[in-house]
């Protein structure tokens, strides 16, 4: 009677200890996993806070090289920049007199 009493408490002991370490585990895998996630979750809303930042400076960017190509393609931009290098050249009239002899 003696030796399943000890039996059965070793077995019993086992039991425990195996739940124990079992308990043990699954609690580490998920508070690893669990704490990956949040870190993903963090660094995830970073990088959308640093696009949103890069896409408006890049936008701000384009609107300024936007007004500058309508400025330097404008008629009188063109006009002021040439005037001194072009002339106009216009035949000048000249007068011819012609007399019936």
């Amino acid at each position: 009677m003696k030796r399943e009493k000890r039996r059965k408490i070793r077995n019993n002991t086992l039991h425990i200890f195996v739940v124990y370490t079992l308990s043990i585990m699954f609690i580490s895998i998920f508070l690893i996993t669990f704490l990956t996630i949040k870190n993903q979750c963090s660094k995830l809303k970073n990088d959308i806070i640093e696009l949103k930042k890069a896409t408006t400076i890049n936008t701000s960017i384009v609107k300024k090289l936007q007004s500058n190509k309508n400025f330097f393609s404008s008629e009188q931009y063109i006009s002021s920049q040439v005037k001194d290098i072009m002339v106009a050249i216009a035949p000048e009239p000249e007068i011819i007199n012609m007399k019936n002899e």
